[in-house]
């Protein structure tokens, strides 16, 4: 049972956000390079058939940012600050509906009002070299592919070869943890990038907070990650990860029952993200990614996901983008193991197919209906493979507070 120190996350927050309060502490002043932000995601979702049931729920997703822009903190030379708060209601469309370990959803998650980033970040120089220090979204900026990010299925922010790892995950969507992340930029587009996190986001026992707690036990999670964009090339990337504490062998006990603990919960991924041909009016890009996760610790030890899409869809449609997507997670051998012997067996993968239309009908309103086919949700054989239809929304709203 890890231990609760919610006075320390509050006094933490504030001062994470003490450079941007101090900004604004003069009422009906104009701050230099300070920007907000506001997004309502609203969203649809029915299993029509299969899965565990039929069915439906409404999920919604606010977004609330606050940017302060390089020199606009203290006037202080190459340090920017960011603040984003987050709300999400309770309906959980997967796990009640559908049964899918991926996650049909990309917004699908335990009700909450969360501080969900507070960092700073500060570039010397050129800011070929940056340091943040903060409460950190990791998928901001690791294992991120730009042309997935139409697709709705969670897969395509993160793959679950990832996001499934840890006492409570990585330090993503919609929990996040405290973290150093140092990034360096060289002249010809290539890049590097560390993050060191605390192993455990937020409360497990409690997923709608995202306290900070820095026990002993929790350890730490290192993820590396080195690529180049130049060209057609949107991203070319590899990652690495590692958490340094220890944990539950799935399908290994001890004398006396318990799991048997043991280090080395790792694993990579790699991904390419191109656009493929482009005129004045279109673009097709498409993107590929495969990880491995290690199947001692985690119910899936491998995934592969592709996807294409189109965008602009005609003259007075330029912004429209239609796609295809796949996303594949492969059961592990040790987790098979381990159903099997509680008399649950389970499938070899899980194989998410979708197919969206993204059309910003003005400057403040998307709609985006989305189909996805499930095969083998949950790997549960069974369940039948489920169909789910939704319709996304998003009311968006930004303004720079500067007077720009």
């Amino acid at each position: 049972m890890r231990s609760h120190s919610p006075l320390v996350a509050r006094w933490l927050s504030v001062a994470l956000l003490l450079p941007t309060v101090s900004m604004t502490a003069k009422a009906g002043t104009e701050v230099p390079g300070l920007n907000a932000a506001a997004t309502y995601t609203g969203e649809f979702d029915r299993n029509v058939r299969g899965g565990l049931k039929r069915g439906g729920a409404y999920l919604d997703n606010l977004d609330l940012q606050l940017e302060a822009e390089r020199g606009a903190v203290f006037g202080i030379p190459g340090l920017s600050a960011f603040a984003y708060a987050l709300y999400n209601n309770r309906h959980e469309f997967s796990s009640e509906y559908v049964g899918d370990a991926q996650g049909a959803s990309s917004i699908d998650a335990p009700r909450g009002v969360r501080l969900y980033e507070a960092w700073v970040d500060w570039a010397p120089g050129t800011e070929a070299v940056s340091a943040r220090l903060g409460l950190y979204d990791l998928n901001s900026e690791f294992d991120s592919i730009e042309t997935a990010g139409l697709f709705l299925n969670s897969s395509h922010g993160i793959g679950p070869d990832f996001s499934q790892t840890g006492l409570n995950g990585p330090s993503i969507f919609p929990v996040t943890s405290l973290a150093l992340r140092l990034r360096a930029t060289g002249a010809g587009g290539g890049y590097g990038q560390i993050a060191v996190l605390d192993g455990v986001p937020g409360d497990p026992d409690d997923p709608g907070s995202n306290e900070i707690d820095l026990a002993r036990n929790d350890g730490a999670l290192v993820v590396l990650e080195g690529g180049w964009s130049g060209s057609a090339w949107r991203k070319v990337a590899v990652g690495l990860w590692r958490y340094t504490a220890d944990f539950d062998r799935l399908n290994e006990t001890t004398i006396t029952g318990d799991p048997r603990r043991d280090d080395g919960n790792d694993g990579w991924y790699a991904l390419a993200d191109r656009t493929l041909w482009s005129n004045d009016a279109r673009a097709v890009a498409g993107f590929v990614r495969i990880g491995q996760a290690d199947d001692r610790f985690n119910p899936f030890d491998t995934y592969l996901g592709a996807g294409i899409s189109l965008t602009g869809l005609g003259a007075n449609r330029p912004e429209d983008a239609i796609g295809v997507a796949v996303a594949t997670a492969f059961a592990g051998d040790e987790y098979r193991q381990a159903q099997a012997a509680a008399d649950a067996p389970a499938d070899s993968r899980e194989t998410a197919l979708e197919l969206t239309y993204r059309a910003p009908i003005n400057a403040w309103l998307t709609l985006q209906p989305d189909i996805q086919y499930i095969i083998n949700p949950g790997t549960d054989p069974s369940l039948d493979n489920a169909f789910v239809i939704a319709l996304r929304f998003e009311l968006g709203f930004s303004t720079s507070l500067s007077g720009d």
